[in-house]
């Protein structure tokens, strides 16, 4: 399980290989717990417009799990690059992180908007913002 309280890499995982799963639905695999995976997805916001579309919408949460809380996530992205490709934020651009578990319809996810040269809590409903993904990737935990 990912520890995230010495920080955390938001990487693109472009070179890494899916492992190989033989047997996943055999009787020795069914017991063993859900694997918890962390994404981040940075969306380029496109343009503001009026009502989009008409639709549920889930509200973020200030807690994944792991360490991996609002306060600690601002903290590093206002201090660190946290990025493994050379990324330099734009007014707007919006970054998710998500919680993703096997076998859950909906994850746990937190949103961040770079305003006046600052991250920031915020998120786009869809609604009336239209995005566009730019990058994504997973969530690693630092090793110093």
């Amino acid at each position: 399980m990912c520890d995230f309280n010495k920080g955390f890499v938001l990487c693109t995982c472009e070179n890494e290989e899916k492992p190989i799963l033989h047997n996943k639905n055999s009787r020795k695999h069914k017991n063993q717990p859900k694997e918890i995976i962390y994404r981040w997805y940075l969306y380029d916001l496109e343009e503001v417009t009026g009502l989009i579309a008409i639709g549920l919408y889930r509200f973020p949460s200030d807690d994944l799990g792991q360490g991996l809380t609002q306060e600690w996530v601002l903290l590093h992205l206002n201090h660190e690059q946290c990025f493994d490709f050379a990324y330099l934020p734009k007014e707007g651009d919006n970054l998710v992180i998500r919680k993703e578990q096997e076998g859950t319809k909906f994850s746990d996810f937190m949103s961040f908007i770079f305003k006046s040269g600052v991250w920031v809590e915020g998120e786009y409903d869809g609604i009336s913002h239209l995005t566009k993904l730019n990058k994504k990737g997973k969530i690693k935990a630092k090793s110093h």
